[in-house]
């Protein structure tokens, strides 16, 4: 290449270079619409469903809830046992004694929670239809209407002498 930006011979060199024909600038739109379409189905594939917000919200709440319920249980019996040791005088024996009893409320509160959780979700769990096993021990057992599988359904005791 010569110093003045001109190739050899005099040409432009950058003759030819951005300058699409008809029947390419057609193929290039054409790849650029199946390769949208492409991107589409993929932002599909991988949005959330619809109407799940609502539902994870209500589970977060209720997890945060939980979580404050034992937190707050431990602070509040480490409060009234600090404050019962100073004024009694005998520390640390009522802070220990408040803490396990405040871990213990927080506790069973969660316990609560989580039963009143799992009775409301109860009716959904039962009209779900059932998975089959999926074990990878070979055996059959016996499916829902009682039928025994493959070989009875029973299995193999020790062997008897």
């Amino acid at each position: 290449m010569a110093t003045n930006g001109k190739a050899p011979g005099g040409g432009d060199p950058n003759q030819g270079r951005g300058s699409l024909t008809p029947e390419e600038r057609d193929a290039l739109k054409q790849r650029a619409s199946e390769l949208g379409k492409r991107l589409d189905v993929v932002h599909a594939r991988k949005a959330p469903p619809a109407g799940n917000n609502r539902a994870r919200g209500n589970a977060l709440g209720e997890a945060f809830k939980i979580v404050a319920e034992l937190v707050v249980g431990v602070v509040v019996g480490g409060g009234i046992g600090w404050a019962l040791d100073k004024a009694l005088g005998t520390r640390p024996w009522l802070l220990v004694l408040f803490l396990i009893l405040g871990f213990a409320a927080g506790m069973s509160n969660v316990v609560r929670t989580a039963r009143r959780m799992q009775a409301a979700s109860e009716p959904m769990q039962r009209s779900a239809p059932s998975v089959p096993d999926d074990d990878d021990d070979g055996e059959r057992r016996p499916g829902p209407q009682g039928g025994s599988g493959a070989g009875g359904g029973a299995r193999p005791g020790p062997a008897k002498r």
